[in-house]
């Protein structure tokens, strides 16, 4: 192509030649006042051809793969529990009556008598007797239908009931007493009992009048505390509720839920409770349906 190009440039330089030649025969030999121009062609050199940069050939990469199958889809929703899960917990501890016996109940005496310590304690001769069969048969004393019953045909006898699976520091105890006679028979409360120190004790007839103390076992001696009468009584053949309640270095005395009053007393801290049933200076006849033990 290129030498077809030079030769077409070579050609036509001859025709110009030519046709200035002829020209310049035509016209004689007129002189002219400027000198002939003479046009000299040259053969324009080999011009390299402008480079054409294609753009960097695209390698040609495979598209990621694609999953043939779509993925698998629960058919079902999840089973959701219906109750929260139950986290482990300590089982709560049981209660249980302590070792031996209750601590707080009501005891109507329907399983006997054999949690209970009983002795006589005689004010004449300010002694104490367990199991003597001719004081206990002047005591007269009967379990029958849930009642304790007590016909006590001697003087100056005084017959306790101490309940002995457990020992108390803060109690309250409260005992039911029915009189069927005698003016002055007396029922009476122990708390913070301990055979080898003393106890409280108060006392109160069936005219109402009172009196607490604390009895001191080492000196083996009755020491009067306080004493006065029933606000609210059932005076003679009748039924009332003596409650005592033993809490830290008070000791307080009710008749029939109404409070008669309160002392301080420090000699005793713990011990046992009971109650009692006592003939002074008369004869007694006088039934318990019940005693019962609780906090204070």
């Amino acid at each position: 192509m290129k030498r077809n190009y030079f030769k077409l440039m070579v050609v036509i330089a001859l025709l110009c030649t030519l046709f200035l030649s002829s020209c310049e025969f035509s016209t004689g030999e007129e002189e002219t006042s400027e000198a002939p121009q003479v046009i000299i062609i040259t053969a324009t050199p080999n011009a390299q051809a402008p480079v054409v940069t294609e753009p960097p050939a695209v390698v040609p990469t495979e598209p990621p793969a694609l999953p043939t199958e779509p993925p698998v889809l629960p058919t079902e929703p999840p089973v959701l529990p219906t109750e929260p899960p139950v986290e482990p917990t300590q089982p709560p501890a049981e209660t249980e009556a302590p070792e031996g016996g209750e601590q707080f109940f009501r005891d109507e005496f329907d399983n006997g008598l054999d949690q209970y310590d009983r002795f006589i304690f005689k004010t004449d001769d300010n002694k104490i007797y367990r199991n003597n069969e001719s004081l206990e048969k002047k005591a007269g004393v009967e379990l029958s239908d849930g009642t304790i019953k007590f016909n006590i045909q001697d003087y100056y006898l005084y017959y306790y009931f101490i309940y002995q699976p457990q020992v108390y520091e803060d109690v309250k105890i409260s005992v039911e007493v029915e009189n069927l006679g005698y003016s002055a028979s007396m029922a009476a409360l122990i708390c913070r009992y301990d055979e080898n120190l003393g106890w409280y004790e108060v006392k109160v007839d069936s005219q109402g009048q009172w009196a607490m103390f604390y009895f001191d076992k080492l000196i083996n001696k009755w020491n009067r505390l306080t004493n006065g009468g029933a606000a609210d009584f059932n005076y003679g053949k009748d039924t009332n509720l003596y409650t005592l309640v033993c809490d830290g270095k008070e000791i307080s005395f009710y008749v029939n839920d109404v409070l008669s009053q309160t002392v301080e007393n420090k000699n005793l801290k713990s011990g046992k409770v009971g109650f009692s049933i006592q003939s002074p200076r008369t004869y007694t006849l006088m039934n318990v349906p019940w005693f019962e033990i609780s906090e204070p």
